[in-house]
């Protein structure tokens, strides 16, 4: 880790493979087209960073600080990416579609609260706790993911994907829901929120 601390500010086409980052504090660093293997950057500060089409495999990310870094077409796969505050990475300006994918990471507890990220993707995750209020989440993918407790309110999810998605809880008064997926069996949860009595 000494070695991105103290040499080159920006990293081109880099593989980084088992690093052990827990904790450290990584600033003004800008990574393009890298790709992070087995790496573990839990609690980790990354501060005033640029990741841009990077990809991270099965790596540690639980609690890292991302203060005014920016994600642009960034990649999670197979990744721990518990407690990550979204909000304090740098979005202003930010036009992209889908800038972050998370593929079967777990990211509980988490939030992406007041955030604007259509067609952001949430394939196959664990999102426990995780905060999607007030965040505009057009065209989102939540497809196989597990959102048990996780927070929806004034949530635009116009075209958002829960197809085998379980365990949302959507209040279909507070949320825009138009033209979302849902699966049948699952979109029963919508009804909770109408005040209904439901007989088998």
């Amino acid at each position: 880790m000494k070695q991105l601390i103290n040499t080159n500010k920006t990293f081109g086409n880099e593989i980084f493979i088992g690093l052990e980052c827990a904790k450290e504090v990584i600033s003004g660093k800008e990574f393009y087209d890298c790709r992070f293997e087995s790496c573990d950057f839990n609690e980790a500060q990354f501060l005033n960073c640029e990741f841009n089409n990077c990809t991270f495999v099965a790596c540690d990310l639980n609690n890292v600080n991302v203060k005014n870094s920016k994600f642009l077409e960034v990649e999670f796969l197979d990744c721990k990416i518990i407690g990550v505050n979204w909000t304090l990475a740098y979005w202003r300006g930010m036009l992209l579609s889908a800038p972050l994918t998370f593929k079967r990471c777990m990211i509980n507890s988490s939030t992406f609260y007041g955030l604007s990220l259509e067609k952001i993707i949430f394939e196959g995750c664990r999102a426990h706790y995780v905060d999607f209020r007030e965040a505009n989440l057009n065209g989102a993918n939540f497809s196989h993911s597990d959102l048990r407790e996780s927070l929806f309110n004034n949530s635009n999810l116009t075209n958002a994907n829960f197809k085998e998605a379980e365990n949302y809880d959507i209040n279909i008064k507070n949320n825009i829901i138009k033209n979302a997926t849902f699966c049948r069996y699952e979109a029963i949860r919508l009804l909770s929120s109408l005040d209904i009595n439901l007989i088998d």
